[in-house]
């Protein structure tokens, strides 16, 4: 897994692949699927299989073909279903959409989306985002990538108790938590490395550093790779 700046994307990603892939598009919005459609299309490095109304079972999408969905999605709506039976099938997902959380990105990550886009800013650079994806690599906004960095204020007086729990579970703090290796592993991938590469810096196998990575999460508190790197980027901040 790799984090790093791509173009005006945040990245995180692992081992790459061929770069040209089948995507078919999921959209309600039969104007927004035209210009989705059209975008993608028109890509290089892309061979747009169709779009589809992403309310219909999933059962009629036209997915054997298919290595990429591009799911749009709304504020109401709950993708989290959908990206884990796609994720089942090996097929990556990458959600476009608006009204996001940092409780709605986590989740799409957690069942297992590969990338997720600001839809009224991103369109631009949905085919860039798609082939970064179809390459291993896990796609966010800068604006969702601010979701798990900011920290909010504390005011009133329970400031006091705040800051203690947040001094304790600082990720400085828990990164010591982590034998010498994990945190070399975490560090490397921080770095921008990806699983395979890792492997190679650390003389380990790829299974080794995905292990090293599992126990770590555990030791973290961190509910997925994305929130484990984060939180080693922020503890170098802290330095």
């Amino acid at each position: 897994m790799q984090i790093r700046a791509f173009e005006d994307e945040w990245l995180v990603g692992e081992d790459q692949s061929e770069p040209r892939a089948s995507v078919v598009l999921a959209d309600a919005d039969p104007i927004s699927r035209r210009v989705l459609g059209t975008v993608l299309r028109d890509a290089a490095q892309l061979q747009y299989i169709c779009c589809v109304d992403s309310h219909r079972p999933l059962e009629e999408w036209p997915l054997s073909q298919a290595d990429v969905v591009v799911l749009s999605v709304g504020p109401q709506d709950d993708p989290v279903p959908v990206v884990r039976q796609l994720a089942s099938r090996r097929i990556r997902v990458l959600l476009i959409g608006t009204g996001w959380s940092r409780y709605r990105v986590d989740a799409a990550f957690s069942a297992g989306a590969t990338g997720c886009l600001v839809k009224d800013t991103e369109i631009g650079r949905l085919a860039t985002a798609t082939r970064a994806v179809a390459s291993g690599h896990v796609v966010m906004s800068p604006q969702l990538f601010g979701l798990f960095t900011a920290s909010p204020r504390v005011h009133g007086p329970r400031a006091v108790l705040a800051a203690h729990r947040s001094e304790a579970r600082s990720p400085e703090r828990l990164l010591r938590a982590l034998t010498e290796r994990e945190r070399e592993v975490l560090d490397l991938l921080a770095d921008g490395l990806s699983t395979a590469e890792v492997a190679g810096a650390l003389t380990l196998s790829p299974a080794t550093v995905k292990s090293h990575v599992s126990h770590s999460l555990s030791k973290l508190g961190a509910r997925n790779r994305l929130e484990a790197v984060l939180m080693m980027q922020q503890a170098r901040s802290m330095r």
